[in-house]
């Protein structure tokens, strides 16, 4: 069975009542107050009734073929949580993959190979940090990875993000909150493992590169 779950997190549009009016198979729910993607994600995942969850912000896409990919992979290997890479665009790319891999926690210290909308995993795994302004998703990731959570990564877009990962408007925009989001996820999975000082050198040296790449896209703008 597939169910569609929709948070509105205090949207000022008229979402709330277009999709209440247009939608009346969605199961909509409204936040009282403005309470950040962690909670409003843990929200949905309360009222969801199936075993697998699937995310995905007002901004984002997912190709067509997407979940009927991954929920095929999650039964041929036996999966906990599986997501692919992205685009930046409305428009799609040919998905001609069936296989995935399996990412260490080694490899996502270093790399946070998931975007939140190409990730589907199962509903009890669902327990973002609702504390983390930032990187609450990345941490969970971590968090479900040291738990020896079996993860798939499927290595072509399923996802267009509607915009890049930093550096321009909305949350992913603030860069430093961000970078201490993720030295915090860092932090709270891996402090007692030698990877951890490794990681951590890596991240800086990620933020670095990312503050050039904002600077000259302000240049060039």
């Amino acid at each position: 069975m597939l169910e569609i779950i929709c948070i509105d997190d205090c949207s000022i549009d008229n979402t709330y009542e277009y999709i209440k009016n247009n939608h009346p198979t969605v199961k909509l729910f409204k936040n009282k107050n403005n309470m950040g993607p962690a909670a409003s994600r843990n929200i949905g995942a309360s009222y969801c009734s199936g075993e697998f969850i699937a995310f995905l912000d007002a901004d984002d896409t997912w190709f067509s073929d997407k979940t009927k990919l991954q929920m095929a992979l999650i039964e041929r290997y036996g999966l906990d949580f599986i997501g692919s890479s992205f685009v930046v665009a409305k428009s799609e790319t040919e998905t001609n993959t069936s296989t995935c891999r399996i990412i260490t926690t080694r490899e996502l210290a270093f790399k946070n190979y998931f975007p939140t909308p190409s990730v589907i995993l199962r509903k009890d795994l669902v327990r973002f940090d609702e504390s983390m302004g930032f990187a609450e998703d990345y941490d969970l990731w971590l968090r479900l990875s040291i738990a020896n959570c079996v993860m798939g990564f499927i290595d072509q877009p399923l996802v267009a993000l509607g915009k890049p990962s930093f550096g321009y408007s909305g949350l992913s925009s603030n860069l430093f909150r961000m970078q201490c989001g993720e030295l915090k996820s860092l932090s709270n999975s891996l402090k007692k493992d030698l990877v951890y000082y490794f990681a951590i050198m890596w991240s800086i040296l990620k933020f670095l590169r990312r503050l050039v790449i904002v600077s000259f896209r302000r240049i060039l703008s």
